[in-house]
């Protein structure tokens, strides 16, 4: 038979050795034909010759398109193929198989044998085109698995006969002879298992686990198969190709594999989330642990779980909260809970901020709602001081005095997009003091609204109507509904709106508020009358032009009565500007206007579009006080 050579003699087109039937193993070239009479012709020779070489050629070309990372390392491959570099028809690669990682009953129970301490390491062995690979795992503190690289190196610094280029090593291991010195396949065993044994613990039958390469990589299965038949693995599984990640191109490591298999374990301690929360009564700061994950969940393979907890701000903007995950619950000082990962996030004073969390495995779990402040999310685990954090967390929240607020506001202008801009920043400002006293307890809002001293044309503010039914105070979430029926009226003058009536409303309100309240002087409870409005009140007699109450209300008095009771008064108006009048009586009238709002507003002044009601907000609500340095946890439960 033409090309046929000794069955005990390597296979010339792949190389291998020792082979003990007529046709190659591997690649299925025929080494043995039965006796033919005469000698072979030069015919017969040639017609062998080529068809070795056309398989040699068409060997070396499925490992070239096998093993090819790209076009940058395919000019040094395609040097060494035998017969040339492949066609344009001879190119395609043959494909990667990616079948997912399965684990198999057996190694599920030296997982849950590693787990329960039976042993303290398991290996895990894997070859593939970057190198031997052994990963250590070990169980650590609170249950969670480690992970050590324990000796992982090159093909050519184990196998001298590989060539030192990444292109063309990786050529070889998927079979491929080309032009090179073949790699001795005994020799390629012995020194398989020579860094085998040197890798390994030395204990007595050390377990371990074997990641089957994918097929068409001759020399990984033929390393596998060397360990598999040495029996020093006791599992054997089929990893995939390490040329996948999950289906995604790129390389996944020996070291991904084994996490994909440790993440089935269980879970031995809570995984937990660290936060602060301050006594109600007191305000003492404690650190809490809020679980998310409790012990003895277990995820199948390629699942995950996921837990979502709200968590509160501070008492000040601060720029990020830390927010540690922790297996168990730390003493006092911070020890006995190891870090599993810390997150950073922004979360604004008093406010909420709902998050997610997902668990991948024992000690894996990340923050994926909100998205985190720092670059990839989490840090790593072994540098959060978690006794840091908890010396660093103040010694006690003081509560703000109480806020009890009023509103007068101007319901006649000279459209009605006057009047709802008013509205629309009460309704504002009663919102964002919602957010921060969301039980409705420490702040109390109410309001009324004032019209003119004359003949109205809006249906609900008919002729003689000069306030709409005063909103008595009430949690600040309520006052909006409140304000719903109020409507807006044409401004008849210029002059004067029926604020003295307002205010003497407010001071009425006031008084029969103090009046019911348990200690009508307590000192931890701030009293504010806001005044929003364009108008000044009508004086109580006429000044010059500017017309007079006709009730005869004067304002000053009641101003000086709200004082009496501790309120503080402040403006929020938008007079008309400009120049005084040049005559004598528009000028007195303009000093009566500019008389008014200095005294009304003695207290604070704001502006229509320079002071939004955030900052209204900020200047109003009593100011949180903190007794030692900024929290840096967030809150279990919301401060108010």
């Amino acid at each position: 038979m033409t090309g046929a050579c000794d069955p005990q003699a390597a296979c010339p087109v792949c190389a291998t050795p020792d082979q003990q039937s007529d046709f190659c193993a591997v690649c299925g070239w025929q080494l043995q034909d039965g006796p033919v009479l005469g000698e072979l012709t030069a015919r017969d020779l040639e017609v062998a010759g080529a068809a070795l070489r056309a398989a040699e050629h068409a060997w070396d070309i499925r490992a070239a398109a096998l093993s090819a990372r790209g076009p940058e390392g395919a000019g040094r491959v395609a040097e060494v193929i035998r017969g040339g570099p492949p066609g344009r028809d001879e190119k395609k690669s043959p494909g990667i198989a990616s079948a997912d990682l399965g684990i198999s009953s057996g190694c599920g129970d030296l997982l849950d044998d590693l787990h329960q301490g039976h042993f303290k390491e398991l290996s895990f062995v894997e070859f593939t085109a970057d190198g031997l690979h052994m990963i250590r795992v070990t169980i650590g503190e609170a249950g969670i698995p480690l992970q050590n690289d324990a000796g992982s190196m090159a093909w050519h610094l184990v196998v001298p006969e590989f060539d030192s280029g990444e292109d063309v090593c990786r050529f070889q291991l998927a079979g491929g002879i080309g032009t090179l010195p073949p790699v001795d396949r005994g020799e390629f065993d012995a020194a398989v298992l020579e860094w085998l044994k040197a890798c390994l613990p030395a204990v007595p039958d050390p377990p371990v686990v074997l990641l089957r390469p994918p097929p068409g990589w001759e020399l990984l299965e033929r390393a596998a198969a060397a360990v598999w038949e040495a029996r020093v693995s006791r599992v054997e599984l089929h990893a995939g190709s390490a040329e996948l990640t999950e289906g995604i191109p790129g390389r996944r490591t020996t070291a991904d594999a084994v996490r994909r298999l440790v993440r089935t374990l269980p879970l031995l301690a809570d995984h937990t989330l660290l936060l602060a929360r301050a006594d109600r009564a007191t305000g003492a700061v404690h650190p809490h642990s809020h679980v998310l994950f409790p012990a003895g969940s277990r995820l199948a393979p390629g699942e995950t779980e996921t837990a979502e907890v709200t968590v509160h701000g501070g008492v000040t903007g601060r720029d990020t909260l830390y927010l540690p995950v922790l297996a168990g619950v730390p003493a006092a000082d911070g020890t006995g809970a190891p870090p599993v990962s810390m997150h950073q996030i922004e979360v604004g004073a008093l406010e909420p901020a709902r998050l997610t969390f997902v668990l991948r495995g024992p000690g894996e779990v990340d923050l994926v709602t909100p998205v985190a402040r720092t670059p990839g999310g989490r840090r790593n685990p072994a540098a959060v001081d978690v006794p840091g954090l908890l010396s660093s967390l103040p010694r006690r929240i003081v509560r703000p005095p109480r806020l009890e607020l009023f509103f007068t506001v101007e319901l006649s202008g000279a459209g009605q997009a006057e009047t709802e801009e008013r509205l629309a920043f009460v309704r504002d400002v009663a919102a964002l003091l919602a957010r921060r006293d969301r039980a409705g307890t420490a702040i109390r809002v109410g309001a009324v609204g004032h019209y003119d001293h004359t003949v109205y044309e809006s249906r609900l503010a008919k002729e003689g109507i000069l306030l709409q039914a005063p909103v008595s105070a009430r949690p600040p979430a309520a006052l909006p509904a409140a304000l719903d029926g109020w409507s807006h009226a044409r401004r008849r003058q210029d002059a004067v709106s029926s604020l003295e009536d307002a205010l003497w409303e407010v001071a009425r309100l006031a008084a029969e508020g103090l009046a019911a309240a348990e200690d009508p002087g307590a000192a931890d409870v701030r009293r504010v009358v806001l005044i929003v409005a364009r108008r000044p009140p009508a004086p109580a007699r006429q000044h010059g032009l500017v017309p007079a109450c006709p009730r005869g209300k004067d304002w000053r008095t009641a101003l000086g009565l709200l004082h009496f009771h501790r309120f503080q008064v402040m403006t929020r108006a938008d007079p008309a500007a400009g120049p005084p009048p040049p005559d004598q009586s528009g000028s007195k009238a303009r000093e009566y206007v500019d008389e008014a709002w200095e005294l009304l507003g003695a207290d604070g002044v704001f502006r229509p579009g320079a002071d939004p009601a955030a900052a209204v907000v900020q200047s109003l609500a009593p100011p949180w006080g903190v007794e030692g340095p900024d929290c840096p946890l967030a809150f279990a439960v919301p401060l108010v």
